[in-house]
């Protein structure tokens, strides 16, 4: 369950010095970052004070699984809307971990829908020209979207100490579709970074972050990013709404929300920034 704001605040002060030395940001231009394949990311203050903010206490948390399950093996989503910067923070935050010498490594779950993007998009596309607004949302992000049970595989593999392990990249087009074996063995904490992370579907997540926006938020992002065709179309502005909908359904979920702004939230703060009752 997500941590109150004061017990948020007094473990923000109490690993302060652990991180009062910044590293100036050129430093983060070349860190290793999630595994889908051409995938951009453009790290900027705003990212490397959320990951900075959210590292102490993401440490103690995975350092705390450790410690309860007698193996050091961790699993920590960083969970948002399309466009909110979950790359980006998942990358600094990564390699903030592995810097402390907790080797992580980012998997990006927009590797794990069962059509590659072109047909996924094309799929919902059908699906809201057959059924309507009620259709899509009952195919976004549930199991007919996203191969959830490969991921909740890899997980399992990962927690049971397995190496090598499979894992699958996507591309945008169909020649661009392969699995790599990746040597899992000094790996401590996994950190998926995906708009689903805290879906109820996945299992075996023992971290859970939320990086919260707004659809115009998101939007102005993908936008700069320029990862797709029509960002501010109709349809695409849709599917941001219902994506803020199921993420507002889970954000009680979250161990820790941070703002679009770079603050921690309580998710009674989260709730009054969302407007109501987000469960």
């Amino acid at each position: 369950m997500h941590a109150s704001k004061n017990a948020l605040a007094g473990r923000c002060a109490a690993n302060s010095k652990e991180t009062e030395e910044k590293m100036d940001l050129a430093s983060y231009a070349n860190i290793p970052h999630g595994d889908m394949p051409g995938d951009k990311i453009a790290i900027d203050e705003g990212h490397v004070q959320k990951a900075e903010l959210l590292f102490p206490l993401v440490r103690e948390a995975v350092e705390g699984v450790f410690a309860e399950r007698g193996v050091r093996k961790a699993v920590v989503a960083v969970s948002g809307g399309s466009g909110v910067g979950k790359s980006e923070v998942a990358s600094v935050l990564s390699f903030l971990l592995s810097e402390a010498g907790i080797r992580t490594y980012t998997l990006s779950g927009d590797n794990y829908p069962h059509r590659i993007p072109a047909e996924n998009d094309a799929e919902r596309q059908r699906v809201y020209d057959e059924h309507g607004e009620a259709g899509l949302r009952a195919y976004l992000g549930t199991q007919n979207e996203i191969d959830f049970a490969l991921l909740n595989h890899i997980i399992s593999d990962f927690r049971a100490g397995k190496s090598p392990i499979a894992l699958k990249r996507m591309g945008r087009t169909p020649d661009e579709l392969w699995y790599d074996d990746v040597d899992m063995e000094d790996v401590a904490v996994l950190v998926i970074e995906w708009t689903h992370g805290l879906n109820d579907n996945l299992q075996g997540v023992d971290v859970t972050v939320l990086l919260n926006s707004t659809p115009e938020e998101t939007l102005a992002h993908r936008r700069a990013r320029n990862r797709d065709g029509n960002v501010d179309s109709p349809f695409t502005m849709m599917v941001l709404g219902i994506e803020q909908d199921l993420l507002k359904s889970q954000a009680h979920k979250a161990n820790f929300i941070v703002s679009k702004q770079g603050e921690l939230l309580s998710f009674e703060d989260y709730e009054n920034l969302m407007g109501g009752d987000a469960r």
